[in-house]
Formats: C-alpha cells, structure tokens, sequence
C-alpha cells in the first residue's frame, strides 16, 4: 500500500474507531499502542473476578463525563503490580475495573457470583437503546430509534466486522479490494453509523463502520483514497451492502430523520 493511502486510512481510523456511549470518545485501539493479554480473573481480598460477561461490547470509561468515568471510586483496592483495580459505584452490581486491556475504558470484571446473571442481561437486546450517527468521518449526531429489527441489527454489525479495512492484513485488504467499487469524493456527503447503548450507559458499541447511501442503496466506507493512486481523483471506496439488508436500514433512517 503507498504512504499516501495508508496515512488518510490510518488518520480516518483514529478519528472514527470512536466507540459510542454517553461520553463520545472510546477507542479501539489499545492504551498504549498495542494488545496487551488481560487476564480473565483477578482476585482480591480472596473474592474471584471475572470479565467477559458483556462479551463484544466496549466500557464506557474511556473519559471524564462517561458513566464508568463518573462512577469509578477513587480508591486503589488492589495493584497486582502492573495494573490498578478500583471498584464501581453501581448499586446492586460488586464490580471492579482497570484500565487495562484493548480499549481506552479499559476492562470491567463482576464478582464471580453475579458473572451469569450479568451476560444473561448484556446478552438480550431489549436491554439497549439503540441509535445512528450522522457525520462525515466520524458521527457527529445522533438519532434514537425507538423500534428496530434485533436480527437485521445484528447481521449489519457482523457485515461490518467481516468486511470494513484492516490497516495491518494486507491480504484481507487485496480480497476485498475485489468487491468494493470506487465512488467520487464529490459525490460522498456524509456517513451514517448504527450502534447500541446499554440502558445502564456502561457498555457500547462501536461507532464504526461508517456507511453512506448512494443511489438508493447503502455501503460501507471501507476507505478514503486521497488520489495517489488514481490520477489525483479522490475516491470512497465502498462495498456493497445486501440490498435486502442494506434497504431495511435505508427505510429506518426515513422513519426516524435527523432532526
């Protein structure tokens, strides 16, 4: 890939891989630049932790104004050396958190007791609000959707993870290449996102994919050519979305419009 693309890509990804929540900014990359292992369980004060149990979804403790941010307690109550674990002010919920892990708000654990009743809870999806976000690069407003297909929302999310840019797997990127088709900058507008929030405010989605609609139908961004490799033309380069999965989401927008 040339230096020019892989900057506007990397530049587009550090400004978009915002996650969602009541606090705007949850990132996907890791805290310090890489992955680190977190561990599964932690114990403290002989009581077992475990994380995991809200599966996909990110904390939403990545900045001050967020609702973990606002309910982690000040006190250290455990440092197992490398990393500090405080716990969370939340009513009926024996919760720890560390700002450790793959993303800026970090990694919760409940207590071990609580551990099936909680993924049973982030499992159902009448537990969250859901929303899209309207932006260019990055969602800018928001638009509650008071009733929406479970299942669609669903399969549009792992469309999303199956085929948006990887910025280091370069023979996905070539597969994909394949299929997508390249679109005018002129012609781009603006993107839309889908995500969900948890009615308690503590776990999200992320912000991302970006999609827009072209021509009656909906695409993923997959990325922004800035023209070095076409003449100077700046291009989106999109990928298809299922027309039947694809037209749903265009007919929720209409239902429910930006205000």
């Amino acid at each position: 890939m040339k230096k020019t693309k892989f900057f506007v890509v990397c530049a587009l990804f550090m400004l978009a891989f915002s996650a969602c929540g009541r606090g705007e900014f949850i990132s996907f990359f890791a805290r310090d630049g890489r992955t680190e292992v977190t561990p599964e369980t932690v114990i403290i004060n002989g009581v077992t932790y475990r994380n995991g149990f809200y599966g996909d979804l990110v904390p939403v403790f990545g900045q001050v104004g967020d609702i973990g941010s606002d309910t982690l307690l000040n006190e250290i109550i455990y440092d197992d050396g490398k990393h500090e674990f405080r716990r969370v002010d939340f009513e009926g919920h024996d919760w720890v958190h560390s700002y450790i892990g793959e993303y800026t708000g970090g990694t919760v654990y409940c207590v071990d007791s609580q551990w099936e009743k909680m993924r049973d809870y982030y499992m159902d999806p009448s537990n969250f609000e859901y929303y899209y976000g309207v932006g260019f690069y990055i969602s800018e407003t928001s638009v509650k959707v008071p009733e929406i297909d479970y299942q669609k929302f669903d399969e549009l999310m792992v469309f999303g993870n199956e085929n948006s840019y990887k910025p280091f797997d370069r023979r996905f990127n070539e597969e994909i290449m394949k299929k997508a088709r390249r679109i005018p900058k002129s012609e781009f507008h603006g993107s839309v996102c889908f995500y969900k929030i948890s009615i308690d405010g503590y776990f999200a989605t992320s912000k991302q994919p970006m999609y827009f609609v072209y021509g009656d139908k909906l695409y993923l961004v997959f990325f922004h050519d800035g023209g070095r490799d076409n003449g100077g033309i700046e291009e989106v380069v999109a990928v298809d979305v299922p027309d039947e999965l694809g037209q749903y989401f265009i007919s929720l927008m209409e239902q429910y419009p930006q205000l």
